[in-house]
């Protein structure tokens, strides 16, 4: 008997639930779910907020675009458009961060 859903498009939408909450965490200015060595935010409280705010949105954008395109066939043109959107995105996101990052360079 075959499943509703694949293994890949099960493990999408946790991923997904789990990207979308870490959005709404960082919007809400909670720390984040794994205190990492190399995190900056105990630095400065500007640049936590600054920084939070943008991942926020990043997060809950990138999730929801991963729970379409888990719905999507991988053949179909809505699935190529959204896909270059959100790497292109994803691009432009890491640009931004890290010219913020090292403009005191």
């Amino acid at each position: 008997m075959e499943s509703l859903f694949s293994f890949s498009t099960l493990f999408n939408l946790v991923l997904t639930v789990i990207w979308f909450l870490s959005g709404i965490r960082d919007l809400q200015g909670k720390d984040p779910f794994i205190d990492l060595p190399f995190n900056q935010y105990h630095r400065d409280p500007e640049y936590r907020a600054f920084w939070q705010k943008k991942n926020g949105v990043f997060y809950m954008l990138n999730s929801i675009a991963f729970l379409i395109l888990a719905f999507t066939p991988v053949t179909s043109l809505l699935y190529r458009i959204l896909f270059g959107i959100a790497i292109v995105g994803d691009l432009l996101y890491l640009v931004a961060y890290e010219s913020w990052n090292h403009s005191a360079d």
